[in-house]
């Protein structure tokens, strides 16, 4: 038999071997992206959950006109939602929009509630703050989507 037979019998295990080893890698890293796509995927979905959250809350005000206290549990639920998803950024707009909600909604209990302010120049100062929390909120539904973008792309 010739030397070079000999050499590929020899070898031809260990080919083998290097083939499957090479098959076994490329099955894994196609797992690895297939994973990480499905991680992004999820992430993706719960972080666009907590945004239109965001938005319920922003569309109750503007269909309202006001905050009522049945707005404040939608923009917990957005502020719950977004807490671990998100980075500080959007923790501290949070934050505003929260105590800017709740001034609001003082703003409309001294307006019309029990102890509501009578026809007076502080009512309408009462009456004036409120409409400009109001311009705020909704300047805030209109820019939020740029504070959000860097976290809801799917690209890779």
């Amino acid at each position: 038999m010739p030397p070079w037979v000999e050499i590929v019998v020899k070898l031809t295990p260990a080919f083998i071997t290097l083939v499957i080893g090479l098959i076994a890698s490329l099955v894994a890293y196609l797992q690895y992206k297939n994973n990480r796509d499905k991680l992004r995927l999820d992430l993706f979905e719960k972080r666009l959950q907590a945004f239109e959250k965001l938005q319920e809350f922003f569309t109750y005000v503007l269909r309202e006109g006001c905050v009522r206290e049945e707005a404040l549990p939608i923009l917990a639920e957005a502020r719950y939602k977004s807490r671990f998803l998100f980075g500080s950024e959007i923790e501290a707009f949070f934050d505003e929009v929260w105590k800017k909600a709740v001034d609001m909604l003082a703003l409309r209990s001294r307006l019309y509630g029990p102890n509501s302010l009578p026809v007076s120049p502080e009512r309408n100062k009462v009456c004036d703050q409120e409409s400009a929390l109001l311009i705020w909120q909704m300047e805030q539904m209109k820019n939020a989507h740029k504070i959000y973008s860097p976290y809801l792309g799917f690209k890779r």
